[in-house]
């Protein structure tokens, strides 16, 4: 039911807060993101820049990508398994990633070898995707660091 003056005007509590909100100026979109703009830039983030590898191999060009991106790609790519990330850590020498670690909590009963075959597959090629590397399974360590009540 929408509300107007016809409504209740007998009620002044009520009418004065619609005319309140009918008044209310609201700031454009460009104000608003303008403002989460500004936000976003005064949030400091510490990052690693990895070296990544061109699709067409470029051989000449050097491509860096934050770990931040590398760490969202793996999660994402994990996100429906049924464990709970606790930690996510890559393994990097200089600015080449060379492998990942994966903590996780799994619920009780849960069979941990498939969960840990798909978690190190998946991890693997997410890594791979993102930065253009050739991490296998085997690059990639999972452990158990809580088993949770189902």
């Amino acid at each position: 039911m929408a509300l107007d003056e016809i409504d209740d005007p007998a009620d002044p509590v009520l009418t004065r807060a619609a005319q309140e909100l009918r008044d209310e100026d609201v700031p454009s979109w460009v104000e608003a993101s303008t403002a989460i703009l500004a936000a976003l830039r005064k949030t400091a983030r510490r990052t690693r820049a990895l070296d990544a590898v061109f699709p067409d191999g470029a051989a000449d060009d050097s491509l860096r990508i934050a770990d931040h991106l590398v760490l969202l790609a793996v999660s994402r790519a994990v996100a429906d398994l049924p464990c709970t990330m606790r930690g996510i850590d890559l393994d990097v020498e200089g600015r080449r990633c060379i492998g990942a670690s994966l903590d996780i909590a799994v619920p009780y009963g849960e069979d941990v070898s498939e969960l840990a075959v798909a978690l190190t597959r998946r991890t693997a090629d997410a890594v791979n995707s993102t930065l253009g590397t050739t991490l296998t399974a085997d690059d990639v360590a999972v452990h158990v660091v809580d088993v949770l009540l189902p």
